[in-house]
């Protein structure tokens, strides 16, 4: 699997989702919450991504290639 960087969100057509893997919390994020810029290499983990609910720093991110992706992403949880 390719681990994403700040700079894969930052030019990325859509946001991504996240999902905890200790309390399962999934959020889509947007490059703009994430402070994501073009050509910041770092990923999220060395940028230092934590679940919002629980502190967690282990997740499983997603990429989105349409629109519709993003609401199946919300949906099925």
């Amino acid at each position: 699997m390719t681990v994403l960087t700040l700079h894969d969100v930052a030019t990325g057509k859509h946001p991504i989702g996240i999902e905890c893997d200790h309390c399962v919390r999934r959020v889509v994020v947007t490059a703009a919450a994430l402070k994501a810029v073009a050509g910041d290499r770092r990923t999220l983990e060395q940028a230092g991504v934590v679940c919002g609910k629980c502190g967690s720093r282990a997740f499983s991110v997603t990429r989105f290639l349409s629109a519709a992706s993003v609401r199946s992403f919300v949906r099925n949880h």
